[in-house]
This record gives C-alpha cells, sequence and structure tokens, in this order.
C-alpha cells in the first residue's frame, strides 16, 4: 500500500494510492487543502477502510462510553494563555470510521499519533498490544462558562456532525456540513470528514480554526470552521464542493434535532411531561424581511415542505420554551437546549429552505431536517463555494417590538365538534403594541376557519389569537399574521394539519 507525504504528516489514502504529489512538508494552508479536496475528486470514490477489531466494532454503546480521554493528556492543557483544550475521542460502536487529525502551528502541521494511554478504558477492553485503533472524532474545551472550569462545548463526531452550545447550555440538536440526496426515494448519502487539521491558538486569541476535508462518492470538499465560544456561540463556516456527478439534491448548513410532541402534537403520547424536544420550530427571515414561524410536528407518516426563498437571511431550528415548567424533566433539561440560526454569507440566490419531518415514537431519535437547497444542479468542473455564519443561541432576537410566536396550542373546542387553535404572541422588548391598530388574518388552504379572535393576554403582557377550523380530509396549511394596517406587526405563523 503507497503512501504519501504531505501538510507535514504521512498518511495512507483510502485507495492505497497517491492522490497528489507535493514537495515534503508543504505549508498547510487553505488554498492547499481545496487544491487536496479537488485532486480527490479527480479519483472514483474509496469507501472508509474495515480496519477495526470486532471487538470494538460490535461493542454496545453503554459500554463504549465506558471509554473516556485522559484529562491529563489534553492538547495545550496547562499552555498559560492558550484558551482551548482539545480531547480525542475513540473509535468503536456506532462510530467504526477512522478520522486523521493534525494540530497546525504556523505553516506547518503535525498529526495527533495514537496512543492507548491516551484513554481511560474501565470496564471496556484494552485495545491489542501494538495496534494503531485511531480517533472517530474530538471535543474542545473552554472556559466558557466560569473561568476556572474547562468546560466542553464543541464536538466533532461521525460522518460530517457538529454541535456546540453557548453559555449555561447543554447538548441538543446538531448541524451537519453537508446534506446529499435527504428524503430521497433512493436513500440519503452521508458524506464524512476523513482529516482534521486544528490550529493552535495565540496566547490570549479567543477563536479556534479547524479545517476538514470532506469526501463521498457523489463530491469532496473543503471546510473551514471559525469558532468564537461565549454567550451565544458563534461558528463560521466556508465551504468548497468539488463534485464527482452532478448534485441535484443537495442541502446546505443542514440542522438536524428531535421533536416527540408539544401542545399541538401530542396524540398517542401517555407521558407526565408536558412537551419533549431539543426544538420547537423553524425560523425564517425570508429576501423581503418576512418573518416566519412554523412549529413542529411529529406526523404518522414522513412530512416534507419547501419554502421557497430567492434569496434567505436566514433560518434556523429554534428552541422558544424556556422553563422548567414547560417539560418537568431534571434529567434532560430540554430548556437548556440550544437553538441555532444560520445567516448567509453573501447572497444565496434560486433555492428554498426545506424541512422534513419523520416519525419517531422514541426522543433518542433525531427526526427533524431542515437545510436550504438549491433550485439547480451543481455540476463537476468547477468547485461551488459557499459560507454562513451559525449562531448556537438561546433564541434569535427580532426587531425591537416585533411581536414572535411564545406558544401554540391546538385540540378540540369546547363542544367537541372543530379543532381549536390558540397562538400566544409577545413583543420582542416588552412593548405592546395598541389591540385598537391591529386585526388578525388567518386562512387555510382547506377546510373552514371560523371565529378568529385576537385579544390581550395579560399573564404573559402579550397577545394571543384564537380561531376555530373545521377540516375536509385534505392536508390543510394554515397562515396566521397580525397586521398594523399593511404592514405585519407579528411573525407569520404557518402550520400543517393532515388527516388522521
Amino acid at each position: 500500500m503507497a503512501q504519501r507525504s504531505g501538510n507535514g504528516a504521512t498518511e495512507t489514502d483510502q485507495a492505497g494510492e497517491e492522490l497528489v504529489a507535493p514537495p515534503a512538508n508543504p505549508a498547510f494552508s487553505w488554498d492547499w487543502l481545496k487544491g487536496r479536496a479537488a485532486a480527490l475528486a479527480q479519483r472514483p470514490y474509496q469507501a472508509p477502510q474495515d480496519d477495526l477489531p470486532e471487538t470494538y466494532k460490535d461493542m454496545d454503546y453503554a459500554l463504549f462510553r465506558e471509554i473516556e480521554f485522559n484529562r491529563e493528556r489534553r492538547i495545550w492543557r496547562g499552555e498559560e494563555g492558550i484558551g482551548f483544550q482539545l480531547d480525542f475521542l475513540h473509535r468503536g460502536a456506532l462510530f467504526k470510521e477512522r478520522v486523521n487529525i493534525s494540530i497546525v502551528e504556523g505553516d506547518q502541521a503535525k498529526p495527533v499519533v495514537y496512543d492507548p494511554a491516551m484513554f481511560n478504558f474501565r470496564q471496556a477492553p484494552q485495545p491489542p498490544a501494538g495496534e494503531d485503533l485511531g480517533f472517530s472524532g474530538f471535543r474542545v474545551h473552554n472556559p466558557i462558562n466560569s473561568p476556572d472550569v474547562w468546560d466542553e462545548f464543541l464536538v466533532f463526531q461521525g460522518a460530517t456532525y457538529f454541535r456546540a452550545v453557548g453559555q449555561g447550555q447543554f447538548y441538543g440538536l446538531s448541524a451537519r456540513a453537508l446534506a446529499l440526496k435527504t428524503g430521497d426515494p433512493g436513500g440519503e448519502e452521508f458524506p464524512r470528514f476523513t482529516s482534521f487539521w486544528i490550529v493552535k491558538p495565540q496566547p490570549g486569541e479567543e477563536v479556534l480554526t479547524i479545517f476538514a476535508l470532506l469526501d463521498s462518492p457523489s463530491t469532496s470538499g473543503a471546510y473551514r470552521f471559525v469558532v468564537r465560544p461565549g454567550r451565544d456561540t458563534g461558528i463560521e463556516v466556508t465551504g468548497a464542493l468539488f463534485p464527482r456527478t452532478d448534485l441535484n439534491h443537495v442541502g446546505l448548513a443542514p440542522l438536524t434535532s428531535m421533536f416527540l410532541f408539544g401542545p399541538l402534537n401530542r396524540t398517542g403520547f401517555n407521558d407526565y411531561r408536558p412537551q419533549v424536544h431539543d426544538s420547537d420550530g423553524l425560523e425564517m427571515l425570508t429576501g423581503n424581511n418576512e418573518w416566519v414561524w412554523r412549529p413542529l410536528g411529529n406526523y404518522p407518516t414522513l412530512q416534507s415542505s419547501s419554502f421557497m426563498d430567492p434569496a434567505p437571511r436566514g433560518f434556523g431550528l429554534v428552541q422558544r420554551s424556556r422553563e422548567f415548567d414547560d417539560y418537568q424533566d431534571l434529567e434532560a433539561r430540554y430548556e437548556r437546549r440550544p437553538s441555532v440560526w444560520i445567516e448567509p454569507i453573501g447572497t444565496w440566490a434560486n433555492g428554498q429552505i426545506e424541512l422534513l419531518e419523520i416519525p419517531t415514537d422514541l426522543e433518542i431519535h433525531d427526526n427533524v431536517v431542515a437545510f436550504w437547497r438549491p433550485s439547480y444542479k451543481i455540476a463537476p468542473g468547477a468547485p461551488y463555494t459557499f459560507a454562513y455564519r451559525m449562531r448556537w443561541t438561546d433564541r434569535p432576537k427580532l426587531p425591537e417590538g416585533f411581536l414572535y410566536v411564545a406558544e401554540s396550542r391546538g385540540g378540540r373546542n369546547f363542544h367537541q365538534d372543530r379543532n381549536l387553535y390558540v397562538i400566544d404572541f409577545v413583543p420582542e422588548g416588552g412593548l405592546l403594541p395598541n389591540l385598537q391598530d391591529l386585526k388578525l388574518e388567518v386562512s387555510a388552504t382547506h377546510g373552514k376557519v371560523e371565529g378568529p379572535v385576537l385579544q390581550t393576554n395579560p399573564l404573559i403582557k402579550g397577545l394571543r389569537a384564537t380561531f376555530l377550523f373545521t377540516p375536509e380530509d385534505e392536508l390543510t396549511e394554515f397562515r396566521l399574521r397580525i397586521m398594523k394596517g399593511d404592514t405585519p406587526a407579528s411573525e407569520t405563523w404557518l402550520y400543517r394539519w393532515i388527516p388522521e
């Protein structure tokens, strides 16, 4: 099997042959990584090597979690002024594929060499002597919550998945670098990061830069992540794709979350908790400056929704219910899960935001996916580049005084003969507009809407909109908003009803 020297590290490629023949120890750079991705795309895709011992490949996940990184071996531990520390994650159970990890200092990259002494195996089996089992990903620590405590705030592990938190948050939804054929009848394709390069920050530097090489049957790619932890953790993502084939179903900035049930949708769940979800809605800011709120649902069948927008200004999966009483779960603490807001850098033209809601009866499954999908195919021959900012936050803030949806509820009315929907709005910043200046607009694509009412809700210092709905036996899309004259005073509330 041939080996090659590059980026200051000696690696064996998956095909066992040289992809490029760079000079020894070339300077690492973004341009160099894009060149490597371009060269990789000129070759047929090679699946990752199946070199993990059966003991680890078939390991129960609970036993796999016994393997922890030895904090005494953390990268940059104890180095004065360095605001980040790194743990590496072992391979095994769900995480079988090897990823190469290098540390970049100046313009040189040095590979991190696997050593079983990096890990405490506890009840898990020790690796065979002298065998390089490798890494499946890494975690990043920072004194994000307290100057004296190194809390984990970022993790990359599995395919192109990564998760982050801001101050005081627990891990919840995940992000991915790229979605391919998500929801396609022919099956989804999962690209994976094969290599990472993590740049050592300078003393006092508050950002961490991570580079990654992506590969899949359809495309290769180069990625750069510039990470700034804080009250809101920000990640600026730059990507360059080098397709091997036409890419007809691409998802940029994909987010993956869990929604089991909530006040609009809890049929069939006999549970002591009022709500169970990592996110409760899809929020969008369209190119024509319309704020849209679409509550999530757990439907009996797969639901796919597309929101056409020639130039979106932002979108994200959001957790708005922020009180412990909303969930009553002392372990999961869903009220502390982050929201993620995506802001394109430059114009993302000609496409739509897609939302997939997949049926599930267990909260361990991520069943919601949202991303921006170009309406055109991406062809081989030239790199396809894009960039966006991510904000891991409690919730995105709207313009001062603008009304946003605090909660949505639904069920039968008092006479049990029609559906009743109740939507509570509160103003951003707390200044409630005069009710006499407002009017409520409600529509449905099928069925009959009756009795729309807009009234004050003094208990939340906001407004309550209600309407009755007599359904027909057809999928129905609701649209509701509060107007002040000809100008929207609130988000546009969208929801989908399907026949039982």
